[in-house]
């Protein structure tokens, strides 16, 4: 199914505050491993604030499920998205075996060193959902009310204006340009980085500090491009694609069975890849008997293949013979056109684990791995080869009596085996 839309809108988003602000890099040590001492902080000096977002810019016509344009702000909807759990780590990237960021409910962790030490670059009650860097100096951290950009490795973090529908998620392809979803609703979902419904598309040309609406299906939910024409998109459950920039959008799964009872709608997320390929999950609607309906995706330029499902329910058009990992939905990361890990959690499994599969040969291939090591819920993960990668998530502790209480640890855990073993790298503080 081909959708063609009316191509870009061409005037800007009001921004809140139509400015941006500079944030200083934070003294506060993020505890380490038991290998080494933590690495220094990223310099504390401030830098001048950046210049003001180019004018306080008219409102667009919105797409199809845009929640309006207003200042963002409590009457923005979608601005009060839910928050992050205490001291919890929602996002992760590496761009090199060296470099890497995590982000969470209060802190912009980061390592120069492959995780072996890692530094809060930025502390505090941030509420950041996820990171997305497209090198070692450009990046950006979304968070449930502000977006946060930096030129310099996260050396100094510069807060951008924020438009109405507030930004959920967003996917550079270059310093200048990139893509958002913004606004929507969270019912029926647990992902506060993507709405389930009436979410928007968003682009930019320069770097986050104006953002035009850009057409698309409705409720759209995540969103990627590899470059400025090839993009895809995950919207009111289903996968598109578009090879023209966005001005049309071509359905490559099924529409039937997408909105469960009450219709609370799934939820399809997305992660390009090399070669104008991605990966993608659909997730629900709905759960039962600790199941988690969720199917993966490889998709490329002729078409998107499942090559899992999970078990228990019924998919729309038929199923993959191939099992998911486990029984709920986990994070997944793409490391290239022909490999991907996705990872699940099993949360009738004791504490939990987080068993993992290898997607090899395009999806093809799958290679149970077992269970991440040390985590007990997986939050986010970031490969970079078949063999090295990291994971964030908490690792839980059931009490051996009644008088005990249960408690929770967020870390951060790598390999460079390919799972076969795993090592803690960052362990936060204990809480119950």
């Amino acid at each position: 199914m081909r959708i063609r839309f009316l191509g870009l809108a061409t005037a800007s988003l009001i921004a809140a505050g139509c400015g941006t602000t500079t944030l200083q890099a934070t003294g506060g040590q993020a505890t380490s491993s038991g290998h080494g001492t933590a690495a220094p902080t990223a310099a504390a000096s401030a830098a001048p604030s950046a210049s003001a977002a180019a004018g306080s810019a008219a409102a667009s016509t919105p797409a199809a499920g845009a929640a309006g344009t207003t200042t963002a702000g409590a009457a923005c909807r979608g601005a009060q998205a839910a928050p992050v759990a205490a001291g919890s780590l929602t996002g992760l990237e590496f761009v090199s075996a060296d470099q890497g960021w995590a982000v969470g409910q209060d802190a912009i962790l980061a390592t120069t060193d492959g995780g072996a030490h890692w530094a809060a670059q930025l502390s505090g009650k941030l509420n950041l959902t996820s990171v997305d860097f497209i090198s070692g100096r450009d990046g950006w951290a979304v968070g449930t009310t502000s977006l946060l950009a930096t030129t310099d490795g996260g050396a100094h973090w510069t807060a951008l204006p924020e438009p109405c529908p507030v930004i959920r998620s967003v996917h550079f392809v270059s310093p200048s340009a990139g893509f958002a979803v913004a606004g929507g609703e969270d019912t029926g979902g647990d992902n506060p980085a993507m709405p389930v419904s009436g979410g928007v598309v968003l682009t930019t040309s320069d770097g986050g500090r104006s953002w035009h609406t850009l057409a698309s299906p409705a409720d759209a939910q995540s969103v990627c491009f590899s470059d400025p024409l090839h993009g895809w998109l995950g919207a009111a459950g289903l996968l598109y694609r578009t090879t023209d920039g966005g001005a049309d959008w071509t359905a490559l799964t099924s529409m039937s069975g997408q909105a469960g009872s009450g219709g609370v709608l799934a939820s399809m997320s997305v992660e390009c890849a090399s070669d104008a390929s991605a990966w993608a999950m659909r997730v629900g609607p709905g759960a039962a008997m600790s199941q988690d309906p969720h199917v993966g995706f490889h998709a490329d330029q002729a078409g998107a293949t499942p090559i899992f499902a999970e078990q228990y329910f019924q998919t729309p058009g038929g199923k993959p013979v191939a099992e998911s990992p486990g029984s709920d939905a986990g994070p997944f990361s793409a490391i290239d056109a022909a490999n991907a890990v996705f990872i699940d959690w099993c949360s009738a499994c004791g504490a939990g684990t987080a068993p993992w599969d290898m997607a090899t040969n395009s999806g093809s291939t799958l290679t149970k791995k077992g269970n991440v090591g040390s985590i007990t819920q997986p939050q986010a993960a970031s490969f970079l080869s078949t063999e090295v990668g990291w994971v964030a998530g908490s690792e839980s502790v059931f009490p051996t009596s009644a008088a005990g209480t249960p408690k929770s640890q967020e870390r951060i855990v790598a390999t460079t085996d390919g799972g076969r073993t795993w090592h803690i790298q960052y362990a936060g503080p204990w809480t119950s």
